[in-house]
């Protein structure tokens, strides 16, 4: 092969994968763009007020690019939860907070369970502040589709998951209750429903939640000490 039949062949093969780079990167662009369309009129309009075609023109894509991303409107808002609880936010907010997985290690090496329980907090809230909004359409959605509902029992599924995980961080020796009974308790003082009472119902602020979320959860998960103050 002769110098420039070689170069040729590499210009093409670079040609070829820079198309394929850029074809991606549009197909995730435009994903982004149709779930978070998608986010914003079932927020808006409601689970059953969400049209298709609706999402197509917020997003600013064409019909057929809002059903390659989701066939049906349960398709799309079972991406959208499955981002959020990843960590991640269709509205592409910036510095998502990390897993619980990703923090479990960071609270086991912490030595005090107050702090242990503001982390657990803290994580808790930052979860609900986007799982939270997105509450009410995925119960409305999971009363009329079945795959929005699996959707639903997943996502409390995770949540349990997650709780005895918590619970199984602290001291047993610290727990008020029994280790079953300190998982309900976690459940109970944390669900969206909760949270969206004090949020909307009651005009509490992301921070004053997240206060009153650690305090309440340092008071009814553990056994104070009795350490003088510092």
């Amino acid at each position: 092969m002769s110098t420039d039949t070689g170069r040729t062949a590499r210009k093409r093969g670079y040609d070829a994968r820079s198309r394929q780079h850029r074809a991606e990167r549009e197909r995730a662009d435009t994903l982004d763009r149709v779930l978070a369309a998608a986010r914003s009129r079932f927020l808006s309009e409601g689970y059953a007020g969400t049209k298709m075609l609706d999402i197509a023109a917020e997003a600013g894509v064409a019909l057929a690019s809002v059903y390659r991303a989701g066939r049906s409107k349960a398709e799309l808002i079972e991406l959208i939860v499955e981002r959020t609880n990843a960590g991640g936010d269709p509205e592409g907010s910036p510095g998502e907070p990390p897993t619980f997985a990703a923090l479990a290690p960071k609270i086991a090496a912490e030595p005090d369970p107050l702090q242990q329980v503001q982390m657990m907090a803290v994580r808790i809230a930052d979860s609900l502040d986007r799982i939270g909004p997105l509450w009410t359409v995925l119960r409305d959605a999971a009363g009329v589709d079945d795959r929005a509902a699996a959707t639903l029992q997943t996502t409390v599924e995770r949540r349990a998951a997650a709780f005895e995980a918590a619970v199984a961080l602290l001291p047993a020796q610290r727990l008020r209750a029994t280790p079953s009974e300190s998982v309900d308790t976690l459940w109970a003082l944390s669900t969206p429903e909760m949270y969206l009472m004090l949020r909307t119902n009651r005009g509490w602020s992301r921070r004053r939640y997240r206060d009153w979320l650690i305090r309440t959860l340092q008071v009814q998960l553990l056994i104070p000490t009795n350490d003088p103050p510092e």
